[in-house]
C-alpha cells in the first residue's frame, strides 16, 4: 500500500533571490525593502514534491521548443472539473489562455465595443476595473452591501445596471475577492436569470474556487444549465498550486457562437496557448495527487484565516470578514483615519505590507486586504504586531 504524502506548510522557504514580486517591489510599492509581505495573491508556501519533479524531468530533455497542445493537458481539466467541482466539461469547451487576467481582457474585447460597459460587483479584483478601461470601455459598479459580516448582493441595483442598454457584460469573482465569499448556487441563479433578461454575457473568475471551507461550498456557473448560452468560466492552477509565475489558465465557453468570438480574440493577440511548462504543470496537479495536495492545503489554509480573523477581531473597532474561501482576510480599517494614515502605520510601526482597498475599487477604501497563506511562524507574529499597533 503507497504511504500517504504528507505536506510540511509549517517550514519558510525564503523567496529572495527569485524575483518574486512580492518581495522584490516591496521598495517600489511601500517605500521600505524590509517591510514583511502579506499583499500579492500568492502564497510562501510551498508547491508540491510531484510538480517540481515532473518538471525536472521535462527540464531533462534540452530542447524546449514549440509544443502541441496535447490531449493530456484537456484530459487532466476535465478530470478535475469533474472530480472536484461535479462540473461535466467537453474538452471542446476549454481554452487555454497565459491568464484569468488575460481572459479577462479578451473577453472585453470580444463581447463588448468601445464606449459601452461592464458591470462589476466591487470591491473586487482590480484588474476587473483595469482591463475595462484599458480598453476604452466604461465600469458600471455596483458595490456590495454587507451583512452579518459578509458580502450580499444589491439584487435592485444590479437589476438597474443591467437594464442600462450599454451594459453588455458583467465580471463576477466567484469565489469573491477580496471578501472570501463563496456564492450559493441561489444567488449565481439569480445573477444569471438577470443576465439572461438583459441579455447580457457573464464573465465568471472561478480562480479561487478550489480554496473553500466547509461548510461552504464551491458552487461553479458551470453546474446552473441557465448559463450555457451567456456565460465564460475562468480557471486557473495559479493560486491552488502556487505557480501563477507559470501563466497556466484555462476557459470553459459552452456557446459555440460565444466561443467563436472569444477565440477569434486570442488568434488576433497570439494569445491562445501557454507556454511548455505550463502544460507540465497542468497535467501534473490536475489529478489525483494534486487532489490530495488540495485537502492538506484547504486545511492548512482554513486555520491560518481563522487564527487571523479571531487575533484582529480583539482590535476594537476593526471590522473583519470571516472568509469561506479564499486564503484572504478583508479587514475594515475605517475607523483608524483616512487609509493613507493607516497605510502608514501598517508599514512604519506595524512593519507589515497589505493590499490597499483602492485597488479593488472606491467601495474598498479604508479597507485592507491580509494575504493568509503563509507559514504560521512568519504569518501569527505579524497579526500580533498588527494588534499591537491598533
Amino acid at each position: 500500500m503507497e504511504e500517504k504524502v504528507v505536506y510540511d506548510f509549517d517550514t519558510p522557504i525564503s523567496r529572495l533571490g527569485t524575483y518574486a514580486e512580492k518581495y522584490d517591489a516591496r521598495e517600489r510599492f511601500f517605500g521600505k525593502a524590509d517591510v514583511e509581505p502579506f499583499w500579492v495573491a500568492d502564497m510562501d508556501l510551498p508547491s508540491p514534491a510531484f510538480l517540481t519533479e515532473q518538471l525536472r524531468e521535462r527540464i531533462g530533455h534540452p530542447m524546449y521548443g514549440y509544443t502541441e497542445q496535447y490531449d493530456e493537458v484537456f484530459e487532466s481539466i476535465q478530470w478535475w472539473m469533474q472530480h472536484e467541482h461535479q462540473a461535466a466539461v467537453d474538452p471542446a469547451w476549454i481554452s487555454l489562455s497565459p491568464s484569468v487576467v488575460t481572459t479577462i481582457s479578451l473577453a472585453i474585447q470580444s463581447f463588448t465595443q468601445e464606449g459601452e460597459s461592464v458591470a462589476v460587483l466591487s470591491p473586487v479584483y482590480g484588474p476587473f476595473f483595469s482591463c475595462t478601461k484599458f480598453n476604452k470601455r466604461k465600469v458600471a459598479d455596483i458595490p456590495l452591501k454587507v451583512e452579518n459580516g459578509k458580502f450580499e448582493i444589491d439584487f435592485q441595483s444590479l437589476e438597474n445596471a443591467l437594464a442600462q442598454p450599454e451594459v453588455k457584460l458583467m465580471l463576477m469573482c466567484n469565489p469573491q475577492n477580496p471578501g472570501g465569499r463563496a456564492w450559493s448556487f441561489q444567488c449565481l441563479e439569480k445573477v444569471v436569470e438577470l443576465c439572461l433578461k438583459h441579455q447580457v454575457i457573464l464573465l465568471s473568475d472561478e480562480i479561487h474556487c478550489d480554496i473553500v471551507y466547509a461548510p461552504a461550498t464551491h458552487q461553479s456557473v458551470l453546474n446552473i444549465p441557465a448559463a450555457d448560452e451567456i456565460s465564460v468560466v475562468a480557471h486557473s492552477i495559479g493560486k491552488t498550486f502556487n505557480t501563477s509565475g507559470l501563466q497556466s489558465s484555462f476557459t470553459f465557453i459552452k456557446n459555440s457562437q460565444l466561443r467563436s468570438k472569444f477565440r477569434l480574440a486570442q488568434n488576433r493577440a497570439h494569445a491562445g496557448d501557454i507556454n511548455l511548462f505550463g502544460k507540465v504543470a497542468l497535467s501534473a496537479v490536475l489529478s489525483p495527487a494534486g487532489s490530495e495536495f488540495k485537502k492538506q492545503l484547504v486545511v492548512y489554509l482554513q486555520e491560518n484565516t481563522r487564527q487571523v480573523c479571531e487575533r484582529l477581531q480583539q482590535i476594537e473597532g476593526l471590522g473583519v470578514m470571516q472568509p469561506e474561501a479564499t486564503f484572504l482576510v478583508w479587514s475594515d480599517f475605517r475607523a483608524f483615519g483616512d487609509w493613507q494614515t493607516v497605510f502608514k502605520k501598517l508599514i512604519h510601526e506595524a512593519n507589515v505590507a497589505l493590499s490597499g482597498g483602492t485597488f479593488f475599487g472606491p467601495a474598498g477604501e479604508g479597507w485592507f486586504r491580509v494575504n493568509c497563506a503563509h507559514p504560521r511562524s512568519q504569518l501569527l507574529p505579524a497579526v500580533e504586531r498588527m494588534v499591537s499597533v491598533f
